[in-house]
């Protein structure tokens, strides 16, 4: 179990620093929701009628600041991101990818609990969204990373036990909803969602116990091609509980 937990602990990625202060508001999500001046609302106007005679719309146009938001941040540039997620979202403030980009970014940044809230907004667009329901579980995930190292515990106590069930609980939710979309967004791939989903799922499946679910996610990763996402000693310590399944 102590490798399965090595190997859910170390699947994290970080950003940049955690702290709003003197950020600038288009690198803060939703422009710290600042009421707009004068100018800015000109400004904003200008840009809506240049993106309409270059995208043909604006919500084509969110969709091209996607994009560069994304591949900014494969860049390691999550100011640039954040600013190209603040574009999409004043173009299209009801698209459920514009927050799913938000609550990644902060998310990964650390701050765990605003994640979750922007995550929720994006939910309560598309509730279906697999990918927002996977940044909820990875969340959970975090805060259990987060109390397992306070406690410097060798194995997970209860508390622990119950994040991590609310964090399978989600991935799973995410496995099941069919509805991955949006990969094209995230210059990602529909076997990449779904592998990183099931890799997920496979890895807390076997922290909690639950070994023949663990093989079953597993297999699924594995007709996805995400195979290389499992280290082989998790593979080991997983046959030592449950050997794999012919069938």
């Amino acid at each position: 179990m102590r490798k399965a937990l090595i190997a859910l602990f170390i699947s994290c990625i970080f950003f940049g620093g955690t702290c709003y202060g003197g950020t600038p508001t288009n690198e803060i999500p939703m422009y710290g929701n600042i009421p707009f001046t004068e100018k800015q609302k000109i400004a904003n106007e200008n840009l809506f009628n240049d993106v309409v005679q270059k995208c043909g719309s604006r919500n084509e146009g969110a969709k091209s600041a996607l994009k560069v938001g994304w591949n900014s941040l494969s860049k390691n540039d999550p100011k640039k991101a954040m600013r190209r997620f603040n574009q999409a979202w004043l173009l299209d403030p009801d698209n459920a990818e514009v927050y799913y980009a938000f609550g990644f970014l902060v998310s990964f940044q650390g701050n765990l609990d605003e994640g979750i809230i922007l995550y929720n907004k994006a939910l309560k667009i598309d509730p279906g969204h697999a990918m927002t329901l996977a940044g909820i579980g990875y969340t959970y995930k975090e805060k259990a990373r987060i109390l397992y190292d306070k406690k410097n515990m060798k194995e997970q106590d209860a508390e622990v036990k119950g994040i991590l069930k609310e964090a399978l609980a989600f991935y799973e939710k995410a496995a099941q909803t069919g509805n991955v979309t949006g990969y094209d967004l995230r210059l990602s791939s529909l076997d990449q969602d779904l592998s990183y989903i099931y890799c997920s799922c496979a890895i807390l499946s076997e922290v909690n116990g639950e070994y023949a679910k663990a093989w079953k996610y597993i297999k699924l990763l594995r007709k996805h091609g995400g195979s290389q996402l499992l280290d082989p000693d998790f593979i080991k310590e997983l046959s030592g509980f449950m050997p794999e399944p012919k069938s």
